[in-house]
């Protein structure tokens, strides 16, 4: 009961500000229509050389103030935010029709209102003085009588359920005509799309560019020094003397050669792991769980196969996340959880670290990068003091087979 109270108060809330919405927009579109008439001499300026370059910023600066005005009548009464385009013509537009869409609504929902109000006037002064009188009405197969206060009543009620269906079409076509002529085109969409991918390229060669200047130090500044001290063992134990002295050379060189392998692995681990196809995800992950410096809590909870792609930077991110937060974060704990949602999947990582984490740095702009490539967003919240809170959004379809 209390829910369906609160319900009922929630459409009662959002009818309220749909009809304080189109009252507002009577007021902007009168506005507007003023502006349009104005706007009229000062189109005839675009004629000429001379004067358009006054005209255009005259009819752009007023456009844009009365599209100001509309914008936030949108978005606080009828709960539509529309992104900016800043386009002259089409705000012109937009005035232009909520002008006389206002000419044609406003004289028909202002009649329906009056007559309702003075039948409801009048049923109320009859029941105020008791001169209640009976209304016949005859119909062809039915004689209806009813006491004039019923009758008026009844039909006051329907007119004003009928200007409120009214006010909410009229909202209904306000938004979308604000959608179509105030937010941007298809064409803008497509060149900003455009822009997007453009940005998201450069972006993944920039972080694969990093990946392979980090592979490379990791081999130059790990591997590389332990073969070549795996080497003079070897020289120095073909040149040993004696038997027992090679044997001992040759014992530290079979240690050294353990050390360069594992160094590999590490490498290679660093590079792809084999535990993402092998094992999948959830394996993966409990793997970086387990190598990580700090204690890693994982919750998992992704129902369904995600494509490689998706797992690949999940992966990522989580491990780099990780080893952030050992290195620099000064953290205890660190909790990761992956879940599927609605549109695809998320990952958080969240540690009880220092806080303060640059979302410019290299490390979280390798990883925004990583994650764009994919549609997704990375969004990161690390107030100094912490904690530092990293979620990775991603679309998820589905691994396709074969």
């Amino acid at each position: 009961m209390a829910q369906r109270t609160g319900t009922g108060r929630g459409t009662a809330a959002r009818a309220a500000r749909a009809g304080a919405g189109v009252l507002a927009g009577a007021a902007t579109a009168a506005a507007g229509a003023l502006w349009l008439a104005a706007a009229l001499p000062l189109s005839a300026g675009l004629a000429w050389p001379r004067t358009r370059p006054a005209a255009r910023a005259w009819l752009a600066a007023g456009t844009a103030r009365l599209i100001s005005w509309e914008r936030l009548r949108l978005e606080s009464l009828l709960g539509c935010t529309v992104d900016p385009a800043p386009r002259t013509g089409r705000g012109l537009a937009y005035l232009g029709l909520r002008a006389a869409v206002t000419a044609l609504a406003a004289p028909l929902l202002a009649s329906v209102l009056g007559v309702a109000g003075l039948l409801l006037g009048g049923s109320l002064f009859e029941a105020a003085t008791g001169t209640v009188t009976t209304v016949s009405l005859a119909l062809p197969w039915v004689s209806v009588s009813t006491p004039s206060i019923t009758m008026g009543l009844a039909v006051s009620l329907l007119l004003l359920l009928a200007a409120a269906a009214a006010a909410a079409g009229l909202a209904a076509l306000d938004r979308v005509a604000a959608r179509r002529l105030l937010g941007p085109s298809t064409a803008d969409l497509l060149a900003l799309r455009v822009a997007e991918l453009t940005a998201t390229r450069a972006g993944v060669l920039r972080a694969i560019d990093a990946e392979r200047r980090r592979i490379e130090r990791d081999l130059h500044d790990g591997v590389q020094q332990r073969v070549v001290a795996l080497a003079m063992l070897l020289a120095r134990a073909r040149r040993a003397g004696d038997t027992e002295r090679a044997a001992h050379l040759l014992e530290q060189a079979h240690r050294e050669s353990q050390r360069v392998a594992a160094e590999l692995r590490e490498v290679a681990w660093k590079v792809y792991p084999t535990a993402l196809d092998e094992l999948g995800l959830h394996a993966a992950l409990r793997g970086v769980a387990e190598r990580s410096a700090l204690p890693v809590a994982l919750h998992y909870a992704v129902e369904r196969d995600l494509a490689p792609e998706v797992e690949t930077a999940v992966y990522f991110v989580a491990r780099e996340a990780i080893t952030n937060a050992a290195k620099h974060a000064r953290a205890h704990r660190v909790e990761v959880a992956v879940r599927t949602t609605a549109a695809g999947v998320e990952l958080s990582v969240r540690d009880d670290g220092v806080g303060g984490a640059d979302a410019g740095g290299g490390g979280l702009v390798g990883l925004a990068r990583r994650v764009a490539a994919l549609d997704g967003r990375l969004e990161v919240s690390s107030p100094a003091g912490g904690p530092t809170l990293i979620t990775a959004h991603l679309p998820a379809p589905a691994r396709q087979e074969g």
